[in-house]
């Protein structure tokens, strides 16, 4: 039996970390049928383990964590895969992280329900036009170092990009326009075209 548990929905921000234990290849059990929208999150068995009461959330032997960047930096910290080992590497996979949380993560999640979850009757243009426009900048910033760059940190796939990349498949969800940046495309394409990417 493993000693790794995820909590939360394929469909959810625990995608993130079922995608790093996939590329990681190791064993862990699934805990799906977290009702997050339905009040599941807050209740003290679950608080226990994430105290800001959001999914994912991970069990790892006496280690409890949650945000799902950190936790699959974490996850490849210990299994000593996809990260740099020296500081400016790693700093780098911060940087990135930090980075797309901070400025992709809270418009992306805008466009993705106003372009395309909610409701007809709920969707606000307004919201979707204001979502473009506060995209635009990150967007261009990451389109203009994957001009040189096939990854984010060093030669090959690391957690930075897995992390960037699960953020930008909300924008392929909800069919976002990226021709202005096709840089950002060709690696998303690289990126949600792997194996361990194809979480159900």
């Amino acid at each position: 039996m493993s000693d790794l548990t995820i909590l939360g929905p394929a469909a959810s921000r625990a995608m993130r970390t079922l995608w790093m234990a996939g590329e990681l290849g190791i064993e862990f059990e699934h805990k799906a049928d977290i009702n997050f929208r339905g009040g599941d999150c807050r209740k003290p068995d679950f608080l226990a383990i994430n105290r800001a009461g959001r999914v994912p959330a991970i069990k790892d032997s006496d280690i409890s964590m949650g945000e799902s960047c950190a936790i699959n930096i974490y996850l490849a910290k210990k299994h000593g895969k996809l990260i740099p080992t020296d500081l400016v590497g790693e700093a780098k996979v911060l940087e990135w992280s930090f980075w797309v949380m901070t400025e992709v993560e809270k418009p992306m999640l805008n466009y993705l329900f106003h372009a395309a979850m909610l409701p007809d009757d709920q969707k606000d243009p307004k919201v979707v036009a204001q979502s473009v426009k506060d995209l635009e900048w990150p967007l261009e910033v990451l389109n203009t170092y994957l001009a040189d760059h096939k990854w984010l940190v060093g030669d090959d796939f690391s957690v930075a990009d897995l992390n960037v990349a699960a953020v930008l498949a909300w924008g392929k969800m909800s069919k976002y326009d990226f021709s202005a940046v096709p840089n950002v495309a060709e690696f998303m394409g690289r990126c949600l075209g792997r194996p361990a990417a194809k979480v159900r």
